[in-house]
């Protein structure tokens, strides 16, 4: 089950994480700042970054229990440890469109 940081701290931007699965073209990590979405909010946006690489994360569903950060570009393999980046700018605008 992945650890969503971003319940405890909404100002985190960037986190590192364990790939614990693939599937649906994204991947599963063991603790995640990227906010899935939910009650009208959409889902945040970022990058992940390991060995050199990165992709864009486009999307973050709940697929069979786990939430799949969905990419563009290449996938991180089984295992990998990553370095993640939300797009600050557009969660700080979503934050203060529902707060109340």
């Amino acid at each position: 089950m992945t650890e969503v940081l971003c319940y405890e701290d909404s100002y985190l931007q960037e986190f590192e994480a364990t790939v614990t699965d693939i599937m649906d073209s994204g991947v599963v990590l063991d603790r995640t700042s990227f906010y899935p979405g939910g009650g009208g909010q959409p889902c945040d946006t970022g990058v992940i970054e390991w060995d050199g690489e990165s992709a864009h994360i486009f999307q973050v569903s709940r697929i069979e229990g786990k939430l799949v950060h969905k990419v563009n570009g290449p996938t991180p393999d089984l295992g990998n440890s990553v370095k993640g980046r939300i797009d600050w700018i557009k969660r700080y605008q979503l934050m203060r469109t529902h707060t109340a």
